[in-house]
């Protein structure tokens, strides 16, 4: 007897996805394979399916189709060198080979703890060092007059979709959310009497953030006109003004909005990420202690945010720009 667990991973181009399922053998000593296992440790959401993408590369880099029927118990200290030095050699990122590597030593420990992998090997995979080095973070931050522009387009429509998108646009500025965040937004994560969202983020953790007046007033707009059925905050809406109460949008509608919106505007390429990222740069900007920002972005370290600042990136352009040949 067998039970089949899918997980859908949406890819971030939001053109392309894939399932990865995993079976549990009810009559078998062996319920999962070591990645399998790992991969159940792991929260329901946007950091699960990561991983599962993550492994399903790896397992293909080994010779298999997928991570199920890969045997991570077999990896050796000498295998992962070996893997690691290839990466290296193909001249991927420092963060991208380590974030492969940290999966992989997970995978096995999981191996060991279901003694399918001794402990000395266990350890020997432990010490494998991660490389060092780094690149130009990916990403950027939007300026004011390019916000500005995409607002000013969206205000001059006066249409229930294009009050719906300034909205999106508002709280990803204005609060850092995360698309998935936008997208599973319900209603009864509003504080109307306090003005405060409760956000549910990466990892099932919560957080509040108190949108600034014209953020608020704008997701106001789009309530007024959504009305109180359903649950979720941001829908669809259909030919003739039609709104979807019970429709929510998915994570690459919002990717498609965002690109559109930019085209209209005539604004520079930018992502759902771009926004969260922008929101941390004026945070910054404005004054705020690092630590500051990372509660309000939802980190668990002030590492991470950090990644998040443009501002010299910013600065050097501005600067540059001004050299005369």
């Amino acid at each position: 007897m067998s039970q089949v667990i899918t997980y859908v991973d949406a890819m971030n181009d939001a053109k392309a996805s894939f399932s990865t399922e995993i079976t549990i053998q009810h009559d078998s000593g062996q319920v999962f394979n070591p990645a399998q296992a790992y991969v159940l440790t792991l929260g329901a959401g946007q950091s699960r399916n990561k991983v599962i993408r993550i492994l399903n590369q790896i397992a293909k880099r080994f010779g298999y189709d997928n991570l199920n029927n890969c045997p991570w118990e077999k990896m050796t200290y000498d295998s992962l060198l070996a893997f690691r030095t290839k990466l290296i050699e193909e001249g991927l990122a420092p963060a991208t080979i380590n974030l492969q590597l940290c999966t992989l030593r997970m995978v096995a420990k999981q191996a060991w703890l279901k003694q399918m992998m001794s402990l000395e090997i266990y350890s020997a995979i432990r010490e494998l060092k991660s490389v060092r080095g780094h690149r130009v973070s990916k990403g950027r931050a939007l300026n004011g007059r390019e916000t500005g522009k995409l607002l000013a387009s969206l205000d001059m429509k006066e249409t229930p979709i294009a009050v719906r998108d300034a909205a999106i646009i508002a709280l990803g500025i204005g609060c850092g959310m995360r698309r998935a965040e936008i997208i599973g937004l319900k209603l009864s994560q509003l504080d109307q009497d306090n003005r405060i969202i409760t956000i549910l983020g990466k990892g099932n953790k919560e957080r509040r953030v108190a949108p600034s007046d014209e953020a608020w007033e704008r997701l106001q707009e789009w309530l007024i006109l959504r009305g109180s059925e359903g649950e979720h905050v941001f829908v669809a809406i259909k030919k003739g003004d039609n709104i979807q109460p019970y429709w929510p949008l998915s994570e690459s509608a919002v990717y498609q909005i965002l690109k559109v919106r930019g085209l209209q505007a005539n604004v520079a390429t930018f992502t759902p990420h771009d926004l969260r990222r922008t929101f941390a740069t004026r945070l910054l900007d404005n004054g705020a202690d690092i630590n500051t920002v990372r509660l309000a972005m939802g980190h668990e370290s002030v590492v991470t945010t950090q990644r998040y600042d443009k501002r010299d990136e910013q600065r050097v352009a501005e600067v540059t720009r001004k050299v005369n040949l």
